[in-house]
């Protein structure tokens, strides 16, 4: 009978997890943010002696080799979103797929025991906004979710082979949303609707809220060096959480109209109430608290030999307490018109990554990964804009050392599993919105990228 090797560990747990089908997170959260954590699939919390991986773990700083050193690090990430209409095979794409990724880190080795260190990164990001030909319109056409996060790290060495870490800081949440609602015009719509002045038709008129909140930030790791070449690495981040402050104003598209009918063209001139109505309408925003999930990871890595590690994350997001601000709406003189987008309801989701790194000679590294997570919604949850939908991602890079520095990349491809929804697809007449139970297809796919240089001294 052919015997285990535990080198052959974590094929066999890769194999493991895509039979128990895990998935990822519908791309919210961001795997890392610097180009060796990128290429890692986002392992990396066992991985000693490697500044980036002390960005997901503070205790691994004092790991670091010689006097400490620092990166820096820019890349951009992209995220693009479709739903496709089951009965017309209508496409519709999001735009504003793409952000920015900085990231920045710094350690500094005080003597044996302590080490200390400062970090930049950007642990959540969703974007995406939808024209006016898509039906899933009325329950949000915008969302944008960026995170910048800064923490102060400090790590304490209690044995040669055991260590923790702290890290504490502040994170930056941008944030926005946007829905299109149809009010009904009036013959008279400075006044409320009734017998006496009856409804023209509707009116399309899209809403938009944006804010920012600075919440607190903290993180804690240990480290355990079972052995010269094995590593158990553990750590978790606490939730971010706040009150965004949002301002409401009506959307820069111009406000259409249709029949009461929600479907038929509307009567000749009903532009001139319209444009009446539009000056009396008052945005309004949604509920200001955001609440984006903690999470923990742990990770095993082994040194299989002077040119090749491997490692292993299982990772835990509490999406049940993830929480987003409530929908837009508008005051019009008949009463208030609110978004029929209902609460995001999100689930606790386990995921996997797994890395190798092979060293070639004294300059190259090559580096590859693969990661795979639990679903943050239900499947008949999952809309194109906030996804959450089952997904796998693929990752690769490479260092090269060139002066007193080493350069690297890394870049990572996710695609979400499709999702068939028969609650997207609405419409919008006079009695109120309705679903009309046609299936709406979701897609979700995300790049990756980001290249850095560091310094060991």
């Amino acid at each position: 009978m052919a015997r285990f090797n535990l080198a052959q560990f974590p094929f066999a747990l890769a194999f493991l997890a895509a039979g128990a089908s895990l998935s990822a997170q519908g791309i919210l959260v961001v795997p890392a943010s610097d180009p060796a954590g990128i290429a890692r699939a986002g392992a990396g919390v066992a991985f000693g002696r490697s500044l980036e991986a002390a960005s997901l773990n503070p205790a691994l700083l004092v790991t670091l080799p010689g006097k400490g050193g620092f990166f820096l690090a820019g890349g951009q990430e992209f995220q693009s979103a479709q739903d496709t209409l089951q009965s017309n095979q209508r496409i519709n794409y999001s735009t504003d797929r793409n952000r920015v990724l900085p990231a920045f880190g710094i350690g500094l080795v005080a003597g044996r025991r302590v080490a200390f260190g400062i970090k930049v990164d950007n642990p959540f990001l969703r974007h995406g906004v939808f024209g006016p030909e898509t039906t899933t319109r009325f329950l949000g056409d915008e969302l944008s979710l960026e995170v910048r996060r800064a923490e102060l790290q400090i790590a304490f060495a209690l044995r040669d082979d055991f260590s923790i870490g702290f890290g504490v800081g502040t994170a930056r949440i941008n944030y926005a949303s946007g829905a299109a609602l149809r009010v009904a015009v009036a013959a008279d719509p400075s006044n409320p609707l009734g017998a006496g002045n009856p409804a023209l038709g509707l009116m399309e008129q899209r809403v938009r809220q944006e804010g920012s909140a600075t919440v607190p930030s903290a993180s804690f790791g240990l480290r355990w060096a079972i052995s010269s070449r094995w590593t158990l690495g553990l750590t978790y981040q606490g939730p971010l959480q706040g009150d965004v402050k949002l301002r409401a104003s009506l959307g820069d598209r111009p406000a259409s109209y249709i029949a009461t009918d929600g479907l038929s063209t509307p009567p000749l001139g009903i532009s001139t109430q319209g444009a009446v109505l539009r000056g009396l309408l008052q945005p309004l925003a949604g509920r200001e608290r955001i609440q984006l999930p903690a999470r923990a990871a742990l990770g095993l890595r082994h040194r299989s030999n002077n040119a090749f590690t491997w490692e292993a994350d299982l990772r835990y997001t509490d999406g049940a307490k993830l929480e987003l601000p409530g929908q837009v709406g508008v005051q019009t003189p008949s009463g208030t018109v609110l978004s029929p987008a209902g609460e995001f309801l999100g689930q606790r989701a386990l995921g996997l990554s797994l890395m190798g790194e092979l060293a070639l000679g004294k300059n190259w590294t090559l580096r590859g990964g693969l990661s795979i997570d639990q679903g943050l919604r239900e499947s008949d949850k999952v809309e194109p804009l906030l996804g959450g939908a089952r997904s796998a991602a693929f990752s690769t890079g490479f260092a090269y050392k060139m002066g007193r520095g080493e350069l690297s990349l890394g870049y990572q491809v996710r695609q979400s599993q499709d999702i068939e929804s028969r609650t997207l697809d609405g419409a919008w007449s006079i009695s109120g919105y309705r679903s009309t139970g046609t299936a709406t297809r979701v897609e979700n796919s995300g790049h990756l990228y980001s290249l850095g240089y560091k310094v060991s001294f």
